[in-house]
């Protein structure tokens, strides 16, 4: 989309009138106090997302040589001309360890146009959108088309001005007489400070907006923070100090500042331009505009009475954000964690010794010591004469009953949708454990909301995974992806992804039936720490047939300050040093309708002899995990993951995800340490909503 000063200039023929539209826009620019500051000899750390989705924070890009930021705007001839220079400086320096970027802070120049003016002019840099334009009052910066040159040593800004003096209003030199931005980084590769450190920036002024005044901490920076940040910032909850009086959020005004403005807090990190999400509690334009402003003044108090002051709590309980269960689980005993050392997983079960099921609308897991609890996940074991139909949750990989993992905050299922329990089931608690330095004890707590009555769909949480993937060595990008199959129709309410500590980015597209594809997710910005169910604001009918492909990308590099050794390869593993690709998602049938229960006989007897012959195309269950047996020895376990078979004459040998197992064959059995294997008769792959809605009917 072109501003009206940008159309006119294109109508009148652009160069012959460039000088009266640069007046116009001097003429219509109001005066603003950041104006008035010196220009800043340091650059301030910031996030911003480009405009094809992608996310850049400026202080992880502290091993380059150099950053080149290149202001942006839509139609400026300026802008347009210096395209093939900048690019040509970018191929000839990028070898050399110098980043490219452009910023645009224009505010008519929406997402879809500035697409649109990339591709018309073959752009193929990054352009971060500064909407808020925070950023570029940050930078000092006022016209399109200024270079910025910054050296990550200190982040001082070395060079600002013009690419060369190769553009002019109303003419252009065939030839540049002065190449400012190419010798002002041929001096920071040789050690040296540029000879030319400002040259004057002809380009379009930007239409900075007025910065914020007279902000009222009482009237407009209370009410923000009790919106969007003390539901965490309270005393026994997740966030790292309580916002429960002025004093202790103005005593932290500088590092507030900096957590907003690199978009670490609100802990929010889909991309706004794809989905509209219920529990979406990123801060709006004007709200970040307002609150930088406040704490770039003085921060003052102007009430008489502190509204933040009803949060503050002497004695801190635990804290269940939907309030007290109606039903607490606890783990039947405490688990004590070592000062050091590596755990495995815990598991716990608990019998529900109900009479009746459950039909629940929300659960929520609470942490006992939130310093050593990594995640806590809980699945359900069906009674006996249910098995057939009981989810395969294949350790979280394909789903979940309850959990907690850092920064999820549970919220009540969708509205006339729940959570099936039977009776005589059983609660399985999974808990990974990290060690901390100092000993420590947990004993997690499983709470149930109940339902009044039976709700008309039950609520399913299920997942897309891949564990077939590998990690090179350094590797800043390293794609993977998983696809979930709909062969039913259903209603989509929520996504969620999951990965470690080397997770970048991930999205979630839906391809329909008819081929037609939607992006209804994109988190550029993926942060292992704020692991978010996406609950959407509209949920989305999907028909069957319809495929739910989860795409994202590693980053195994030394910009990554997460990543734990960027010089090995990774491959899946439980351990937070290891990697998953898990895309949650929570969903309901649109036809409840009750059908008959499909039964799977299963004994320990094949009847017949386990040959390689007779294998292929059986089901087995082992513990937990259900093993089918393919051709060309391809082995199948659970949903999620492939491995390998061979049978040995007196045994199997099988190979899955990295691991070996050995199997003992006696004539129709097959034996592992802890016995016999479960064969599956008959097996049959059934829709689990239709048996569970009939079973309480």
């Amino acid at each position: 989309m072109l501003s009206v000063k940008s159309i006119r200039c294109r109508i009148a023929g652009g160069w012959a009138v460039l000088a009266l539209c640069t007046a116009t826009s001097l003429a219509a620019t109001r005066e603003n106090p950041a104006e008035a500051k010196p220009l800043p000899a340091i650059a301030k750390n910031f996030r911003l997302e480009d405009h094809l989705g992608g996310s850049h924070e400026l202080y992880r890009m502290k091993d380059g040589k150099a950053i080149v930021l290149y202001f942006h705007g839509n139609g400026c001839p300026i802008v347009r001309k210096s395209i093939p220079e900048i690019k040509a400086i970018r191929d000839e320096f990028n070898p050399k360890g110098v980043g490219f970027f452009m910023i645009n802070a224009n505010p008519l120049d929406d997402k879809d146009s500035i697409v649109e003016e990339a591709k018309e002019f073959a752009i193929d840099i990054p352009i971060l959108m500064d909407t808020a334009q925070i950023v570029t009052l940050d930078l000092g910066t006022k016209r399109t088309a200024e270079a910025i040159v910054i050296v990550p040593d200190g982040w001082k800004i070395v060079y600002r001005g013009a690419i060369s003096d190769r553009q002019e209003y109303g003419f252009e030199r065939p030839k540049p007489d002065h190449d400012w931005l190419r010798d002002a980084l041929n001096a920071v590769l040789e050690g040296r400070e540029p000879e030319v450190k400002t040259s004057e920036t002809k380009g379009c002024l930007i239409d900075l907006k007025e910065v914020p005044t007279k902000v009222s901490y009482a009237r407009h920076i209370a009410p923000i923070l009790e919106e969007k940040c003390v539901s965490c910032h309270v005393e026994g909850h997740i966030g790292p100090f309580a916002m429960d009086s002025y004093e202790n959020v103005a005593g932290r005004k500088r590092m507030i500042r900096e957590v907003l403005v690199t978009k670490r807090m609100p802990p929010w990190h889909a991309d706004p331009y794809h989905g509209e999400f219920k529990n979406d509690n990123s801060l709006t334009e004007k709200e970040l505009r307002t609150m930088v402003a406040w704490l770039d003044s003085d921060a003052g108090n102007d009430a008489k009475k502190d509204p933040l002051l009803r949060f503050a709590v002497d004695d801190a309980e635990p804290v269940w954000p939907l309030g007290t269960p109606d039903v607490i689980i606890p783990m039947p005993k405490s688990v004590d964690v070592p000062a050091d050392g590596v755990l495995d997983y815990v598991y716990m079960r608990v019998p529900y010794t109900g009479d009746e099921d459950l039909w629940i609308t929300a659960a929520d897991v609470l942490p006992g010591d939130r310093s050593v609890v990594h995640h806590a996940l809980v699945f359900l074991n069906y009674p006996n004469e249910l098995k057939n139909i009981e989810p395969d949750m294949e350790g979280g990989l394909n789903g979940f009953f309850a959990g907690y993992v850092p920064g999820m905050l549970n919220e009540p299922y969708p509205k006339g949708t729940g959570k099936w329990v039977p009776k005589g089931s059983e609660f399985v608690f999974q808990m990974h454990y990290t060690t901390t330095g100092r000993a420590a004890s947990d004993r997690s707590q499983l709470g149930l909301y109940l339902a009044k009555k039976k709700p008309a769909r039950e609520f399913f949480t299920r997942a897309a995974t891949n564990t077939d993937f590998e990690i090179k060595p350094n590797d800043p990008k390293s794609p993977t992806d998983a696809t979930y199959r709909f062969d039913r129709d259903v209603v989509l309410y929520e996504m969620g992804p999951h990965m470690h500590y080397r997770g970048k980015e991930v999205s979630y597209e839906v391809r329909y039936p008819d081929g037609n594809r939607e992006m209804l997710l994109n988190v550029p910005n993926y942060d292992f720490n704020w692991q978010t169910m996406y609950r959407l604001d509209k949920p989305l009918h999907l028909p069957a047939g319809s495929q739910l492909r989860v795409a994202g990308a590693f980053d195994n590099s030394a910009r990554n300050p997460r990543n734990p050794d960027p010089n090995r390869a990774v491959y899946f593993g439980e351990q937070s040093w290891d990697e998953m690709f898990v895309g949650y998602i929570g969903y309901a049938y649109v036809d409840a309708e009750a059908a008959p229960v499909q039964t799977v006989a299963s004994n320990i007897h094949f009847g017949k002899p386990v040959t390689a012959e007779n294998l292929v195309g059986t089901f087995w269950r082992i513990g937990r995990w259900k093993l089918n047996f393919q051709e060309n020895g391809v082995l199948r376990v659970g949903r999620t993951f492939k491995g390998t078979w061979q049978h040995t004459g007196n045994g199997l040998h099988l190979r899955v995800a990295g691991d070996e197992f050995d199997l003992e064959i006696q004539d129709d059995t097959i034996l592992s340490e802890d016995g016999p294997l479960e064969y599956l008769a008959d097996h049959v792959e059934t829709a689990p909503a239709k048996a569970r809605l009939s079973s309480n009917q």
